[in-house]
C-alpha cells in the first residue's frame, strides 16, 4: 500500500475520480444538473434523480477517458475536499490572526489571514484531490451495478465498482 492511500484507501480514490469525471461529463449532458455525490470503496452515491440512460452513458464514457489517461478529470472545483480545505484555511487564518495583542493590529490580521486562506483554497483544495482523495489510475476498474431508491422521499442512485 503506497502511504497516499492510507487516509482514504485506494478503492475509495478511484471511485472518487469516477464519481468527479462522472459528474463532470453529465453536466455537460444535463444543464442545471443539481446533485451531489459520495465515494466510499465500493462505488459512490448520487444524491438526487438523474436519468439511468444519461448516467450510465457519462460512467462509461468517464470510465474511458480516465483509463485512457485524462487524470484531469478526476479534479473538480466543486468537490467537498475545496471545502474542508477552505473552511481550515480560513479558521485558522482567523486564529493567527486574532493572536495579536493590539486590537487593530489583531482585526486587520485576521481580516488579511482570512482571505489569504480563502484564495489559497481551491489551488490547495486541487493538490489535495490530486494527491489524496482521488486517484484516477482505473485500470481493471468496471461499474458493476446501477440502482435507483427512495429515502424517506430522496432520490438515492447507488453506482458499484470492482476491480480485477
Amino acid at each position: 500500500m503506497k502511504a497516499d492511500d492510507v487516509l482514504f484507501g485506494r478503492r475509495t480514490r478511484q471511485n472518487h475520480a469516477l464519481e468527479h469525471a462522472t459528474m463532470t461529463i453529465l453536466s455537460g449532458l444535463v444543464p442545471n444538473l443539481s446533485i451531489s455525490a459520495r465515494s466510499n470503496s465500493r462505488g459512490f452515491i448520487i444524491f438526487g434523480d438523474v436519468d439511468l440512460g444519461q448516467l450510465r452513458r457519462s460512467l462509461d464514457e468517464a470510465l474511458r477517458r480516465l483509463q485512457a489517461g485524462e487524470a484531469e478529470l478526476a479534479i473538480s472545483p466543486n468537490c467537498g475536499t475545496n471545502l474542508v480545505v477552505g473552511v481550515s484555511l480560513l479558521t485558522l487564518g482567523t486564529l493567527l490572526g486574532m493572536t495579536s495583542n493590539r486590537a487593530q493590529t489583531r482585526i486587520a490580521s485576521t481580516a488579511v489571514s482570512s482571505v489569504a486562506g480563502l484564495v489559497a483554497a481551491r489551488p490547495l483544495g486541487e493538490f489535495v484531490q490530486r494527491h489524496f482523495t482521488t486517484l484516477p489510475d482505473l485500470e481493471g476498474v468496471r461499474v458493476t451495478d446501477i440502482f435507483r431508491r427512495k429515502i424517506l422521499g430522496f432520490t438515492v442512485i447507488e453506482v458499484r465498482t470492482v476491480q480485477e
